[in-house]
């Protein structure tokens, strides 16, 4: 089964065409902050699907957040537009588990971090590929100081914490472009649940937000008693 992924909620946009396990094809961009150049994710989405021909994509995959809000809402708005006039099924994965679970990772406890700005991070905790905490919302210092023994610490909120792993012996800050989201990894982690075809509806499909936007923050201020 071809399986169409989609990543957006960092700043390095991906998109690829996979069938099952096997890479047919990976596009990766840097996220054009206030530019235009965004749209081009839609225009190389629409040349794989007319190469693969759309009917023949049996699954979309797209990772939902936690991460940035615009990117993450263009990264829904391409896979519901797709799914619609190709009637495609798709299946809607959390970031931080992108991150975080991913076979090649060593057994030792990894920590999976997305920034999240104002001086804090998206966080999750994972082992042995499987999540050990719930998704949070943390500073730097409480991310870093929660670890007794050994974690290493990855994807793309670690450089915010760089400056301060000096003084935590028992963490890892690992910053390579390896660990960081990308549409292979969604579809990776998708994959169980296309073909057990256990997929989301999207009509009530939603990014996936720890932290109120800035619109719901100053709307919240506004109508404050």
């Amino acid at each position: 089964m071809k399986i169409l992924g989609i990543e957006t909620s960092s700043p390095i946009f991906s998109l690829c065409l996979h069938d099952d396990e096997d890479v047919l094809y990976e596009y990766r961009r840097r996220r054009d902050f206030g530019g235009h150049r965004d749209a081009l994710i839609f225009e190389e989405a629409k040349r794989v699907i007319d190469s693969a021909g759309g009917k023949n994509i049996g699954a979309i995959a797209i990772s939902i957040g936690p991460g940035m809000f615009t990117s993450l809402r263009v990264g829904l708005s391409l896979a519901k537009g797709i799914a619609l006039v190709n009637n495609t099924p798709v299946v809607a994965v959390n970031t931080l588990d992108v991150i975080g679970i991913q076979p090649s990772y060593p057994t030792s406890p990894v920590v999976a971090v997305i920034n999240a700005y104002r001086g804090e991070v998206y966080a999750a905790s994972y082992e042995k590929g499987k999540r050990t905490s719930d998704y949070y919302l943390a500073t730097p210092e409480e991310v870093l100081g929660m670890h007794n023994d050994y974690a290493m610490i990855i994807g793309p909120g670690v450089e915010i914490l760089s400056g301060l792993a000096s003084r935590y012996s028992n963490v890892e800050i690992k910053g390579d472009d390896c660990y960081l989201p990308s549409a292979s990894k969604v579809v990776s982690l998708a994959l169980p649940r296309v073909r057990q075809q256990d997929f989301d509806d999207i009509q009530f499909l939603e990014p996936f937000y720890i932290k109120k936007t800035d619109a719901e923050r100053n709307y919240a201020k506004g109508n404050a008693l």
